[in-house]
């Protein structure tokens, strides 16, 4: 089984699919990594890929054509991006689609304890977060004529994060992937 883990900043995607991997004894993928990989065969800075991914679509589409390939080569896999659930489609094996939901004032506290982010005030990181999604719903919708990639509908199950552990996630998801068979 494919999982993919998509949703809200801060809404606690990349430790939840680390500990759902983790739990399960799948592989791991993080587009994030895809992107470092690429920014550094490219000999830039991670901030400075981010910036050629705005404007280079292509470049964007190389990204996530890796994503596909990883979904269509070995299955077993937890996704964590954005769009996973979008190129899970692709996939021969089976899917179940996760998306975090969180509290945006949370979800901004969580964002603040990123090493980028310190000394940021709460305010702007909310102001922050609704920016980037603004423009992920624009790219987006540019690149793939997805209206809107948060929409609940593309998802098996949406959890709220607000105030759940990792352990209750990781329990709520293994509840709902029994039934669908976890092999």
């Amino acid at each position: 089984m494919i999982i993919t883990i998509g949703g809200d900043f801060g809404s606690g995607k990349t430790t939840l699919a680390a500990a759902l991997a983790q739990t399960l004894g799948y592989d791991e993928l993080k587009v994030g990594n895809i992107v470092r990989m690429m920014a550094a065969d490219r000999g830039v800075k991670i901030d400075e890929f981010s910036e050629l991914l705005k404007t280079d679509p292509e470049l964007e589409r190389l990204v996530d054509e890796q994503q596909v390939h990883a979904m269509k080569e070995r299955d077993n896999r937890v996704i964590q991006s954005r769009l996973a659930w979008f190129f899970a489609k692709e996939s021969p094996f089976k899917v179940f689609n996760v998306c975090l939901t969180v509290d945006p004032k949370v979800g901004a506290q969580r964002t603040a304890m990123k090493m980028e982010n310190l000394g940021k005030s709460l305010d702007s990181i909310l102001a922050m977060n609704l920016e980037r999604k603004q423009n992920e719903l624009e790219r987006f919708r540019s690149l793939y004529n997805i209206e809107n990639y948060l929409d609940r509908s593309h998802y098996d199950l949406v959890i709220d994060t607000t105030n759940l552990s990792v352990g209750e996630k990781v329990t709520e998801i293994l509840n709902k992937i029994k039934p669908h068979g976890n092999s």
